[in-house]
């Protein structure tokens, strides 16, 4: 089966802000890699939902450092990202 790499995207990444949706057909897959590049001073939010009826739920919190991390797949998820730094703030999932 083939990997793919969706990163979390918004207009700038360098401010705080909630990224655009990523959507997922799992096919198979239950889990994926969760990365983000977190500098000192910021915190990102990954939320994840199964539907767009249902409410955003916080599944990881990272702040201040990077992180790499394995996630149950959800069929959408979004970042939230707190920004007091002016560095960027990069979060990508890997399946």
């Amino acid at each position: 089966m083939a990997t793919a790499l969706q990163v979390f995207k918004a207009t700038d990444l360098t401010t705080s802000y909630t990224s655009s949706v990523l959507s997922f057909q799992t096919r198979g897959n239950r889990t994926g890699m969760f990365q983000a590049n977190v500098p000192a001073g910021d915190t990102a939010v990954l939320q994840a939902r199964v539907g767009s009826s249902f409410d955003w739920i916080d599944i990881i919190t990272v702040s201040d450092a990077p992180a790499l991390q394995e996630v149950v797949l959800a069929p959408e998820f979004r970042l939230v990202v707190t920004n007091t730094s002016g560095l960027e703030v990069l979060a990508a999932i890997h399946v």
